[in-house]
Order: structure tokens, then C-alpha cells, then sequence
């Protein structure tokens, strides 16, 4: 009897750490989800900004007469501009280092679960119509998987930095990573960020000189 009850203590405890798990699953996914969508959202707000500001420096330079010192107050427009365009790339970059926190844990668990063996289904649920190229039944990231599969021996958040350690951070990183072998795991979200910010700022850098050159 002894031998007995602990067998089934053994599998409550078991079906209960499942049912955790399942529900971290469901955490992280959303986690997941709400990070990259902020992410996003803040691209967007921070590019409408800067695109109003950019717009607005230009309509005053345009109206403003030649020799007139005023002019020089436009000079407020380009600095804010690189102001707002890095503190909106720090931004974008907080979501998505979260967003990348959650997906590796997803994985995790996803393993733990086996929810990516498509050979592990009970006798009440079919197989997947249509398996994923790794096997399992759930859609992966093949460039993270790629990825994690060539750098075995990092723990998770080694394996985050490098992966964004490895992502064009200048545009000598950018020019150079179309000659030398880029990296398989692309932070699209996180590069096109960079490159917009910067195609801001090198905007607003650019009408320093003619705003210098109408006031003067």
C-alpha cells in the first residue's frame, strides 16, 4: 500500500509540475507576443515623431530669409532629433531584449514538454497534419535553432548577448556584413530600428549646415 500511495504522489506531483508548466507556457508565449508588439508600437510612435519634427525644421528653414540670426534657432530641431532617435532606439531595444528573454525560455519549456516531438502525442490527440523541418509540431524560428544548435555550449543568457553582440551595430558593421558571412540569427526587428534612427539623425545632421548658412 505504502509502495502504491507513493506512486501516485509521484505522478500528482508530475501532472502538477506539467500543469505549471503548461501555464508558463502560455506566460511566455504572450510574453513573447506583448514585447515584439511593443517593440513595435514604439518604432512607429518614435519614427511619426521624428518624421514631424524633421518635416517641421525643414519647413522653417524654407521660409526663413537669408541673413536673418532667427534661423539659428532651428538648430533646437536637428539636436533634438539625435536626442529622440537614441532614446527611442533604447526603447525599441528594452522590448525586444525581453522579447528575446521569452522566446529562448520558450524554447525551454517547449523542450521540457516535448512539444516539439511530434512523436509524443497521446492516444486521444492525432499527429500533426503537417510536422515542422525539425520534427515537432509547432512552428520554430529555424535561424535561432540553426543557431543554438552551433553555439551548444552557452547558457541562455550568454546565447542573447552574443546573438545581439553579432547584429550590425554601425554602418561599417552594415557594409561589411554583406561581404564577410552574417550571422544566422537576424534581430530584424532590432537592426531596422538601428538603421532608421540613424537615417534620422545623418537627416537632421544634414540641415546643419544650411541652417548655419541662412542665419549667417
Amino acid at each position: 500500500m505504502g509502495s502504491e500511495r507513493d506512486e501516485e504522489d509521484g505522478q500528482e506531483e508530475k501532472l502538477l509540475d506539467r500543469a505549471e508548466l503548461l501555464g508558463l507556457h502560455e506566460h511566455y508565449a504572450t510574453e513573447m507576443r506583448t514585447c515584439l508588439d511593443f517593440a513595435h508600437r514604439n518604432l512607429a510612435f518614435y519614427v511619426g515623431l521624428l518624421s514631424a519634427i524633421l518635416a517641421a525644421v525643414l519647413a522653417g528653414l524654407l521660409q526663413a530669409d537669408g541673413g536673418n540670426a532667427k534661423a539659428l534657432g532651428l538648430l533646437i530641431g536637428p539636436a533634438l532629433i539625435v536626442w529622440l532617435a537614441e532614446v527611442g532606439y533604447s526603447t525599441v531595444s528594452v522590448f525586444y531584449h525581453r522579447f528575446m528573454d521569452a522566446y529562448l525560455t520558450l524554447l525551454n519549456i517547449q523542450r521540457m514538454l516535448r512539444l516539439d516531438d511530434s512523436s509524443w502525442v497521446t492516444a486521444e490527440v492525432a499527429p500533426p497534419r503537417i510536422p515542422s523541418a525539425y520534427g515537432g509540431f509547432i512552428a520554430q524560428w529555424a535561424g535561432a535553432l540553426d543557431w543554438l544548435k552551433d553555439h551548444p555550449q552557452l547558457d541562455m543568457e550568454t546565447a542573447k548577448q552574443t546573438i545581439l553582440n553579432q547584429q550590425p551595430s554601425t554602418p561599417l558593421d552594415i557594409l561589411r556584413s554583406r561581404v564577410t558571412r552574417a550571422s544566422r540569427f537576424r534581430a530584424v526587428t532590432l537592426r531596422d530600428a538601428r538603421a532608421t534612427m540613424w537615417a534620422f539623425e545623418l537627416g537632421g545632421l544634414l540641415l546643419v549646415p544650411a541652417i548655419i548658412v541662412t542665419g549667417l
